[in-house]
């Protein structure tokens, strides 16, 4: 990554190792998530989705309309689809059968607008992944984001890091999904600050944060010999570690 705050991000990850005992666990718990995909693995972790409900936003698409949608299809669809199929294809995977999915997509088409193609080819083009971070997150101070329309960056009302970074995942080489969840596992494993506030609600993280998660990730994951994907389903899908030794793990 060009990121220049990249060496100080590497290190505050390498200083929420996980030690040996907890490496031990997630291993387990990694081995575990790869059984249950079997042989297609990560990429073919599929969700399940109303066809009908998103018929209109997916009407020219190469989505299935069989109410299942993989990891694999939408990456297939970033090979040689337009982002803005992109960007539908990992909401639908994203949101599944969430009732609100669809309307939340909607929403955020409407507002962006034309802005919607421009900001997401930026971001996209600029393959890196928190050079694409800051684009769609509007700078890289979390106290003064540029304004949605902001033709010098490109963030979008109602389009936020939880899923915009599956956008970025599909898009951007090294790019993982950031949200609630993966947060507060994190945290629960690493007390890594910023994620997640006392009270267990996520923070507004910056292009910084998401830098750090992502080298404690990549980190994690070459500890664990496995890919930073399946690390990531790992902790989105299994319940937290238990506490080590004198360490509180609770939210």
């Amino acid at each position: 990554m060009t990121y220049e705050h990249d060496q100080e991000a590497r290190r505050e990850a390498a200083d929420h190792a996980l030690s040996e005992a907890d490496l031990r666990q997630l291993a387990a718990q990694v081995a575990a998530e790869r059984t249950r995909l079997g042989q297609h693995g990560w990429r073919g972790q599929s969700i399940s989705f109303a066809p009908a409900k998103w018929a209109e936003l997916i009407d020219g698409m190469t989505v299935t309309r069989a109410g299942r949608i993989s990891r694999g299809e939408v990456f297939d669809i970033a090979a040689r689809g337009s982002v803005v199929d992109v960007f539908t294809a990992s909401f639908v995977w994203g949101s599944g059968k969430r009732g609100y999915g669809p309307t939340r997509c909607r929403t955020i088409l409407e507002l962006a607008g034309t802005d919607l193609e421009r900001s997401l080819g930026r971001a996209a083009s600029a393959q890196d992944p928190i050079a694409a971070y800051a684009i769609l997150y509007g700078g890289h101070d979390p106290k003064q984001r540029a304004p949605t329309g902001d033709a010098a960056w490109g963030r979008l009302g109602g389009y936020g890091p939880a899923f915009f970074t599956k956008f970025l995942y599909f898009t951007t080489p090294g790019a993982l999904i950031l949200d609630h969840r993966l947060a507060t596992a994190v945290h629960r494993l690493t007390k890594m600050p910023y994620l997640v506030t006392a009270k267990g609600r996520s923070r507004a993280w910056s292009p910084y944060r998401y830098a750090v998660y992502l080298h404690w990730m990549h980190q994690t994951a070459h500890r664990l010999a496995v890919e930073p994907d399946l690390l990531e389903l790992t902790l989105f899908e299994s319940p937290p570690l238990s506490a080590g030794p004198g360490i509180d793990r609770g939210q």
